[in-house]
């Protein structure tokens, strides 16, 4: 028996839909508006999608691509924007990734036939324990495994949404209010703003620095202490692969810098103290087959205020890229 819908059938339902968005729109701009109240703001959130999307970067010589590798201090502390400007010539990606040291991104771009860029390997005595080389594989992983032109659509799209909606994270989503509801609290006030191009700025009025740097020491001090120690000479045979994946890529023509950043009380001392710099670190700096700086051994660099002895403040980003990219030109190792 034939069967059909009446216009008026058909409003009704539109209306119903019409109805239904209203409400689920009214109820978000409403979630959205309470945590802006209460000083929350959007921020991106990092992922190896975002990742990704900067690796895919690395290519070409016009301006040429300077890689940025290493972790929180790397991914916090440099301006971008401030660095291009400095340093003109070249096209900054941020690899770097919070928590995990940069070393099996260096050996992918030592892989990569078609990568002659410039590398900015922040990186310590600690991190280049042969224990730490894959701590970074998961993203380079994904990159050569999943990333897709598909991907990188929907994470653009992502991307937007997070940038200007509190409610594109998941932390003031429907499941985590509904936790929130039973387990009382808010959501996690964080000190970081994430970026686009994965820079991040930490801003210190939002935290206690001096919970912060007591944190920071306490996990150089365990991670440290969990690891099995290397003497000298046998850290630095574990580092032989290290300097093949800097010849690989100096044989194509790219250049590759290793770079330490700053740090400060307990931080400084407790790597001092386990990793004595005449038996570690100068030497590797004498066997390495690039150049080797120390932050710590520049007295501009190693001035740059620390407010947990290991981060900088986001106000001080401007003025410590200067200088950063200030000894990379007076060394000789960069371009203006």
């Amino acid at each position: 028996m034939p069967s059909s819908i009446s216009s008026s059938d058909t409003r009704g339902w539109l209306a119903a839909w019409v109805l239904a968005l209203l409400l689920a729109g009214t109820g978000l701009a409403a979630v959205e508006r309470h945590w802006r109240l209460r000083g929350y703001l959007p921020t991106v959130l990092d992922s190896t999608q975002l990742w990704s999307q900067q690796r895919a970067r690395v290519y070409g010589d016009a301006p040429r691509p300077l890689v940025l590798l290493g972790a929180s201090r790397m991914e916090y502390g440099v301006d971008t924007g401030v660095l291009r400007q400095q340093l003109p010539r070249y096209r900054p990606v941020m690899l770097a990734v919070n928590g995990l040291y940069p070393l099996a991104v260096l050996r992918d771009l030592a892989h990569d036939a078609e990568f002659r860029g410039v590398v900015l390997c922040d990186v310590e005595s600690n991190g280049l324990m042969r224990d730490y080389f894959d701590l970074q594989q998961p993203w380079v992983d994904y990159f050569h495994r999943r990333w897709t032109p598909s991907w990188n659509l929907h994470r653009r799209v992502l991307t937007l949404w997070q940038r200007h909606a509190l409610i594109a994270n998941p932390d003031f989503g429907a499941l985590a209010a509904l936790k929130r509801a039973f387990a009382g609290g808010a959501p996690f006030r964080n000190y970081v703003t994430y970026y686009a191009n994965r820079s991040g700025d930490i801003d210190y009025t939002k935290t206690d620095p001096a919970a912060t740097k007591k944190h920071f020491a306490e996990t150089v001090e365990g991670n440290i202490a969990r690891m099995p120690h290397r003497e000298p000479e046998h850290w630095l045979a574990d580092i032989a692969p290290v300097f093949e994946w800097v010849r690989a890529i100096q044989a194509r023509g790219g250049e590759v810098i290793f770079y330490e950043s700053p740090t400060s009380g307990l931080t400084r001392t407790i790597n001092d103290r386990l990793y004595p710099r005449a038996e570690y670190w100068d030497r590797f700096a004498a066997a390495s087959p690039a150049p080797v700086v120390s932050a710590n051994a520049e007295p501009e660099l190693a001035n740059t205020p620390l407010p947990d002895d290991s981060h900088i403040d986001y106000r001080d980003k401007a003025a410590y890229t200067r200088t950063l990219a200030k000894v990379l030109v007076e060394r000789g190792l960069l371009q203006r």
